[in-house]
């Protein structure tokens, strides 16, 4: 086994200008809100560093990050229905993505959906870009395990954003 290697300032450099715009971005589209998908994100990468200096090795920082940020995010989101619920007495919400496009409300509404691996699935393989693989690692699942989730997704994806024809081919940009 190889000795542990500390994460370098350029290597992080090189991951914050690569990797961490998409990554905040489709965790964006994970949860419905930048500043929380950028707080994930930062804290992740905060992790990361600190385990680097204990000489914890991190193979896939992009990878790793995503993941630490996602269980963030889900940690995050409970804390919101939560508030929701407790607001809901109070009267009815208001809209839940003010100042945004029709096309990216259209996109999270029906990600919203999906169970939770297929969205997940969705936004790592066609949002942030990663191959199968790596969908897999981030996951925790297999690769087979991926293509199965993908293909259900996009059965219900097609209909939901009245796609006739939802290939692999697809990206999805919820930037508009």
């Amino acid at each position: 086994m190889d000795s542990p290697t500390r994460l370098t300032e350029g290597a992080i450099r090189a991951f914050v200008i690569e990797d961490y715009p998409r990554i905040v971005t489709g965790l964006s589209v994970m949860c419905g809100s930048r500043p929380a998908a950028e707080d994930a994100a930062q804290g992740a990468l905060a992790k990361a560093w600190e385990r680097s200096e204990r000489g914890e090795r991190i193979e896939e920082l992009a990878a790793w990050v995503t993941v630490v940020a996602r269980n963030s995010l889900r940690s995050w989101f409970r804390r919101v229905l939560a508030e929701r619920r407790g607001r809901a007495a109070l009267g009815p919400e208001s809209d839940p993505w003010p100042g945004t496009s029709d096309d990216r409300v259209e996109v999270v509404r029906a990600l919203a959906r999906l169970t939770k691996i297929q969205r997940d699935a969705t936004v790592l393989h066609y949002y942030l870009g990663m191959t199968m693989a790596e969908t897999g690692r981030a996951l925790g699942v297999s690769e087979g395990t991926v293509k199965s989730t993908l293909h259900r997704a996009r059965q219900i994806l097609g209909p939901a954003l009245r796609i006739d024809d939802l290939t692999e081919g697809v990206t999805l940009d919820a930037r508009a």
